[in-house]
Formats: structure tokens, C-alpha cells, sequence
């Protein structure tokens, strides 16, 4: 019997994340063709690039990756390029990582952070990701549930990151939702991690936070502290930042485009925004329960 294309997707990256020495190919019935490249170099992102934290990763150039979250969670074409790169096994604890198109809003000032009423904005901001769950729940006809922080939302200044990571529970199934958000002189470049385990602990997210923020380095002249004056800053502060990661609007923080694409996300039922690719984690835990 032939193989469908999203059976042929799922036996080319399973063959890769088994770590098997050699390139493979998948020739899809219908010509849609999934290459994915051994990751040994490092890739070039928009305002930076992103080196191999290890051996056995893959990456998808954009003409697969776009076919990718077009066949799979039904984007429009169009949307393909709010992905910058798409990463496989990143390291041994890391399913996939999706670095994203960076926000050029301006240089954003981390002040709002150390404000005395930051535990209350983001208890605001929490509710209005769970009515955005709520809401996601009841159009896609699955119980999806917001069951709290495997690690809060936090700011490691010395790196100029901001992260999280959450915990979402789908139909009784358990899935962490890791994001990091790089901050650089222009704006910040949002990042979005499946770990191969959903049992991880807050130290094993600690360290995939770091392993993740280590392999990106911005361009020369573009770093967070290369902020100079005379440079255009962002209309929102770092809790700005976090509800835009969240894909719920705080104030000035999230750009009409942005959330006209959160919404087109939801409406479709991939909620990408809110949930990296965690799809393609369940159907290599599908693929492996039909082979055993």
C-alpha cells in the first residue's frame, strides 16, 4: 500500500530523530515532498543565527516547511513566513523548535517588569489566555484546559530573555508549551519548543531554555545591548511582550496584524500561537504505537 503524505512525513523524521546516519527522502503520492536537512551549520534567521546545540537535528527549508504547516494545520500560503526556522532534535530533550519571525516595534525597556503591580498584570493577562483556551475549546469541539505554569513567566536580564512555560491539557492528555523571547536592539525574536517529554520538570525546562537561547546569536551591532540613543523604542514594555507570546492583546502590545493572524490561527483550529507544533510529537507516538 502506498504511504500518504503524512505518513511519509512522520517515517522521514522518525528515521531522523532514531539518529540514523544517512539522508532520507520522502516521495509523497501526490509531489509533496518533505527534505529534511541534516542540521550541522549554522542556519541564518532574520536578525541573527542559529547554531547546532548537537548531532542527529533537522531542519526544513521554507518551500517544506510551508507545506508543512499548509497541509498539516491548514494554513493559507501566506502566513508561511511568520516561521524563520523550523528545527527537529535540536538537542536530545528538544522535540522541535520554531524561531520565528522577529517584532521590530523598537527596543523594548524591561522597567515594567520591576513594577510593584507586575503579579497583577500578569494574573490579567493569564485570564485572558484562558478565555482564549475557552474559546479555542469550544470552536474545535476538544477539551483543551489551561492547568497552570510548569515554570512562571520570568526574566533572565543577563541573557535579555523573557520565557515561560505552561502546561495545557488536551482531552486529558498533558502538553508543555515552552516559549523564550530574545530581546534585541530592533525588537525581539520569539521562540516556540515542544520538549520530547511531557513530564519535564521546571530544571529540565531551565536548561532547555538556555540551550535555546545559547545556539541564537544576534547580527553584529543588533544585540539588546547595543542600544544606542536615538533608537526607535517599542510603544509597550516586557509585559507587552509576554501577552503577545500568549496571543491575547495587552494595551499597545501586539501589532492588528498579529492578531489577525492569532485569530485566523484559532478560527482554523491549528492554535499555533497559543501551541507550537506539538501535533507532529503525537503523530510519531502514533507512528511508533502501530510499529510496536
Amino acid at each position: 500500500m502506498r504511504k500518504s503524505v503524512r505518513e511519509n512525513l512522520i517515517s522521514v523524521l522518525l528515521a531522523f530523530a532514531c539518529s540514523l546516519g544517512q539522508p532520507v527522502i520522502a516521495h509523497a503520492e501526490d509531489s509533496t515532498d518533505y527534505h529534511p536537512q541534516s542540521f550541522t551549520q549554522p542556519l541564518i534567521a532574520a536578525r541573527g543565527t542559529v547554531s547546532p546545540a548537537g548531532g542527529g537535528a533537522v531542519y526544513l527549508k521554507p518551500e517544506d516547511r510551508c507545506n508543512l504547516v499548509v497541509k498539516e494545520f491548514g494554513w493559507d500560503r501566506g502566513q508561511c513566513g511568520t516561521i524563520d526556522q523550523l528545527i527537529f532534535g535540536f538537542t536530545p530533550e528538544i522535540d522541535n523548535l520554531t524561531v520565528e519571525k522577529p517584532l521590530s516595534d523598537g527596543y523594548v525597556s524591561l522597567a515594567d517588569w520591576d513594577s510593584s503591580n507586575r503579579s497583577a498584570e500578569i494574573s490579567s493577562i493569564e485570564d485572558s489566555f484562558k478565555e482564549s483556551v475557552k474559546a479555542q475549546s469550544e470552536r474545535s469541539g476538544k477539551d483543551i484546559r489551561f492547568d497552570g505554569w510548569l515554570v512562571y513567566p520570568q526574566i533572565d536580564k543577563a541573557k535579555n530573555i523573557l520565557y515561560y512555560a505552561n502546561i495545557l491539557n488536551w482531552g486529558g492528555e498533558r502538553t508543555i508549551n515552552i516559549s523564550v523571547s530574545i530581546f534585541d536592539r530592533q525588537g525581539y525574536v520569539p521562540m516556540k519548543i515542544v520538549p520530547v517529554n511531557g513530564n519535564v520538570t521546571s530544571d529540565d525546562v531551565q536548561k532547555i531554555v538556555a540551550a535555546s537561547a545559547a545556539a541564537y546569536k544576534p547580527q553584529a551591532g543588533t544585540a539588546y545591548f547595543d542600544f544606542s540613543s536615538g533608537d526607535k523604542i517599542a510603544g509597550y514594555g516586557a509585559l507587552g511582550v509576554l501577552a503577545t507570546m500568549l496571543g491575547v492583546k495587552y494595551g499597545g502590545a501586539a501589532s492588528a496584524g498579529l492578531i489577525a493572524l492569532a485569530l485566523v490561527v484559532l478560527k482554523k483550529g491549528a492554535f499555533l500561537l497559543l501551541l507550537p507544533l506539538v501535533w507532529l510529537r503525537r503523530l510519531f507516538g502514533r507512528r511508533k504505537k502501530a510499529d510496536g
